[in-house]
């Protein structure tokens, strides 16, 4: 384990990912996730729609988020307990993120965290799809203010160069 940020974790995130790498025991990861899950936040039940929901996982997840100030705070739900408690790892780990910030976390700190040889081979797919959904707001974010930011004349966006 290194307390090294090589993965460029938001604070929390790197906090959680260095508690995970001291738990060996796989029982006690799995008591930790679970405990984790209590504490997230209840999902308003208008905000559980198609577009919220993550595709590719064993059970039925939704995560929604907002920037408010240039940072991205996030909030989901699932109907599994251990799923709530991976989903409250990574809100808990990136709310308080700027959108640039969720965009250059290393996806290679899940295996390193040790998350993988915990969950199923589903699981663990689930957990990196639910990362991505995370990624794909942060991105929506970041086009969404450029877009805003052009039609003000505040920012200029290179025009592809076009060949003859």
């Amino acid at each position: 384990m290194s307390t090294e940020n090589q993965y460029k974790l938001p604070e929390t995130l790197l906090k959680r990912f260095n508690q995970f790498c001291k738990i060996t025991d796989k029982d006690k990861r799995f008591e930790r996730i679970i405990q984790l899950g209590k504490r997230l936040a209840p999902f308003p039940e208008e905000l559980k729609t198609e577009a919220n929901q993550v595709k590719g996982c064993a059970s039925l997840v939704y995560i929604q988020g907002e920037v408010k100030d240039g940072i991205l705070e996030y909030q989901g739900w699932s109907n599994s307990h251990l799923v709530l408690g991976l989903l409250s790892l990574l809100i808990e780990g990136c709310n308080g993120s700027s959108p640039e910030e969720i965009l250059a976390i290393d996806p290679a700190f899940v295996e390193a965290m040790g998350i993988g040889q915990t969950l199923t081979a589903s699981r663990a797919n689930g957990f990196m799809n639910t990362f991505n959904k995370m990624r794909e707001i942060a991105s929506t974010v970041i086009a969404r203010t450029l877009r805003e930011q052009s039609e003000e004349g505040d920012v200029a966006i290179p025009l592809e160069e076009t060949q003859t």
